[in-house]
């Protein structure tokens, strides 16, 4: 392991803020790297339109790579990170580079899934909202971000999010350091600043 890299797992499902958490950990660790697992989706089956793909179970994500770039990561070697193009549901052919730095934040749905990488962190985190505000942002962002309606990203829930979610994200919540309720009113930045003054990571 390269120096003292320190790992920190953050995980939740959907329009819990994970993503958002992860950086605004980033911007108050020094050197801190992201390790997204949005970017390593497998390629969309051709035949398969998107709105029957289902993104949000396990089997659609690349473990293999991720465990590897994480192994990099940690060996202190610099690596090419995918990154994933919603709309036509493949791989770009663009690649980001990142090295590694003194902290490493995994983040993703299942970063808390398996036993082999979970008892490689430092410390973690599971971020959880209502049912209802976890969708109204999920709807948002996907609105925003990926240019679907409203109609799609709601359908998109019900029929694979909150499946999956149920099944095999929530139960890794045992798994977390701490659980952080991320409510319609929550400041996670401010629960940041707080929670790194009493618990230097």
């Amino acid at each position: 392991m390269a120096g003292d890299l320190k790992l920190i797992g953050v995980a939740g499902g959907s329009g819990s803020g994970k993503t958002l958490f992860s950086n605004l950990l980033a911007r108050r660790l020094p050197k801190t790297t992201i390790l997204s697992l949005d970017q390593y989706y497998l390629n969309r089956p051709d035949g398969v339109p998107n709105e029957k793909h289902d993104y949000d179970i396990p089997p659609a994500f690349d473990f293999r790579l991720y465990r590897q770039h994480f192994d990099d990561l940690r060996q202190g070697k610099p690596i090419r990170m995918p990154q994933f193009d919603w709309e036509s549901g493949k791989r770009k052919r663009e690649t980001v580079r990142i090295a590694p730095g003194n902290y490493l934040i995994l983040e993703g749905l299942y970063i808390l899934m398996h036993a082999s990488l979970r008892g490689l962190l430092s410390y973690s985190f599971f971020l959880e909202s209502p049912p209802d505000v976890a969708v109204v942002r999920r709807c948002l962002r996907d609105v925003r971000e990926q240019g679907v309606t409203a109609e799609y990203s709601l359908n998109q829930y019900l029929t694979f999010v909150r499946p999956a979610y149920l099944g095999f994200v929530q139960p890794t919540k045992q798994f977390a350091n701490l659980v952080i309720e991320n409510g319609p009113n929550s400041r996670l930045d401010y629960f940041a600043d707080r929670f790194l003054q009493q618990h230097p990571l």
